[in-house]
C-alpha cells in the first residue's frame, strides 16, 4: 500500500512539472499604486524575457517552475520564485529606490569623449557571436487611420565580420494585415531587418552627437543616478538658441563595467515644427520621432539587447494633399543563447521587411510566445483591420 502511495506522489510531480502553467503578472508602482509598463522579466533557466506593457502586465508561460528575474531602470532588481505566484493576477509592487537627488559628475575629460569611450567598450562587450530569438511588432496610421499591422517571431543570428555584425536572419513566424497600396502608401516603411542589428549594436542612434562638430550645438551633463547607484546618465539636449533637427538623450550606464544599459532619444515637438517644409512635394515633414533601446547585462558573460521601441510621425504633400503617417515598433528579445544554429543559407531572409513576406502562422505566437502582451487598445487596432478583410 504504501509503494502505491509513493508511485502515486511521484507520477502527481512529474505530472505537474511537465503541464505548463501560464502566469499573469502586474507590475504597480508601490506609491503612486499606477502600472510600470517596460518591466523585464527574464526566466534565468532558459534565458527568455517578457516585458510589461503599458498596462503593467506580463503573462507567461513556463514548463516548470522557475527563478524570475525583474528587473526595471528605475526600480530595485529582485528575483521571484515563479511557485509564489499563485494567484490569477499577480500583482507585484515595484519599490522605487530614489531617496536624493542627481548630483552632477564631473570629469577630466569632456562628457561627448566619455560617451565616445562608452560606446567603444559597449561595442566590444556586446556578447557576439549569439543568437537571439525576437518578436518584431509594427503599427502603421494614416490619416489617424489604421492601415496596416505586422509582427513575427524572427532569429537573429549575430556574427562578428571583421570591424562591423554580419545578421543572417531566419523567419519562424509572421503575419500582416491589412492592405498596402504601392502608390499612396510608398512612404510607409517598418524595420529595415537588413542593418537593425547593426544600428542597435554599433550604437549607430548616437553617431549624431559623437561628432566634434556638434560640441557647439549641444550641452553635455553627466549626472548620478539615485535609482541606482551603480549607474550614472549622461544627458544631453540642444543649446537654447541652437536651431536646426536636433534630439534630446539621456544615456544611462554602468560607469564601473563602462557600458551603455539604456538610451532614450526624442525631438521636441516645438522644435520639429520650426524646421518644417512644405514646398518640396513627398518631403517627410517629422513631427514626433522617439526610441528606447535597453540592454540586459548579466556579469561579465551576458550583454545583448533585450527591448526596443521606435516611434515616428511624419507630415507630407502628394498630390497637394497632406498626408500623415504614424508608426510604431517594438522588439523583445524573448530568447537569448550564445549557441548558434546551423540552418540551410537557402533558409535565410533576405528581405528588409517583413511587409513583404507572405503570412506563415502556425500558432498564436503573438500572445505569450510574444514577450510583449497586446493592450486593449492595441488589440482594437488589429481588430478594426480584420474586420476589414472579412467584410
Amino acid at each position: 500500500m504504501k509503494k502505491i502511495y509513493f508511485l502515486f506522489l511521484v507520477i502527481l510531480c512529474l505530472n505537474g512539472f511537465s503541464q505548463e502553467k501560464e502566469l499573469t503578472i502586474i507590475f504597480r508602482d508601490i506609491e503612486t499604486q499606477l502600472p510600470v509598463d517596460e518591466v523585464t522579466i527574464t526566466v534565468l533557466r532558459t534565458k527568455e524575457s517578457f516585458v510589461s506593457n503599458s498596462d503593467g502586465v506580463v503573462k507567461i508561460l513556463l514548463k516548470r517552475p522557475s527563478y524570475l528575474e525583474v528587473s526595471h531602470s528605475s526600480y530595485k532588481k529582485f528575483i521571484v520564485k515563479s511557485i509564489t505566484l499563485e494567484e490569477e493576477e499577480n500583482v507585484i509592487y515595484l519599490e522605487n529606490t530614489i531617496n536624493k537627488l542627481p548630483e552632477i559628475i564631473l570629469t577630466k575629460d569632456h562628457p561627448q569623449n566619455v560617451l565616445k569611450g562608452l560606446v567603444e567598450n559597449s561595442r566590444n562587450k556586446l556578447s557576439v557571436p549569439s543568437n537571439l530569438r525576437v518578436y518584431i511588432r509594427e503599427f502603421f496610421k494614416k490619416n489617424d487611420k489604421n492601415i496596416l499591422y505586422n509582427d513575427g517571431l524572427v532569429n537573429f543570428q549575430i556574427l562578428k565580420d571583421k570591424s562591423s555584425i554580419k545578421t543572417d536572419i531566419l523567419v519562424e513566424q509572421n503575419r500582416v494585415l491589412g492592405i498596402l497600396n504601392e502608390k499612396t502608401d510608398k512612404d510607409i516603411y517598418g524595420y529595415n531587418l537588413n542593418n537593425l542589428m547593426e544600428n542597435y549594436y554599433k550604437f549607430k542612434y548616437l553617431d549624431e552627437i559623437l561628432d566634434n562638430k556638434i560640441k557647439s550645438k549641444y550641452d553635455f551633463q553627466i549626472k548620478s543616478y539615485p535609482e541606482n547607484e551603480d549607474y550614472y546618465q549622461l544627458l544631453v539636449k540642444p543649446l537654447e538658441g541652437e536651431e536646426g533637427y536636433l534630439f534630446n538623450y539621456t544615456i544611462l550606464y554602468d560607469h564601473n563595467k563602462r557600458i551603455i544599459v539604456e538610451i532614450d532619444n526624442f525631438i521636441d515637438s516645438e522644435r520639429a515644427e520650426r524646421n518644417f517644409d512644405y514646398s518640396v512635394s513627398g518631403k517627410k515633414n517629422v513631427y514626433k520621432s522617439a526610441f528606447k533601446m535597453s540592454y540586459r547585462v548579466k556579469g561579465n558573460e551576458e550583454y545583448y539587447l533585450v527591448y526596443a521601441k521606435e516611434e515616428i510621425g511624419f507630415l507630407a504633400k502628394q498630390d497637394k494633399e497632406m498626408i500623415k503617417t504614424e508608426v510604431r515598433n517594438y522588439f523583445v528579445t524573448n530568447k537569448f543563447t550564445k549557441r548558434l544554429f546551423t540552418y540551410d543559407v537557402k533558409e535565410i531572409f533576405k528581405e528588409k521587411t517583413l511587409l513583404n513576406r507572405s503570412n506563415t502562422i502556425l500558432t498564436d505566437f503573438w500572445n505569450i510566445d510574444s514577450g510583449l502582451v497586446l493592450t486593449q487598445d492595441e488589440q482594437d487596432f488589429i481588430d478594426s483591420l480584420t474586420e476589414v478583410v472579412e467584410e
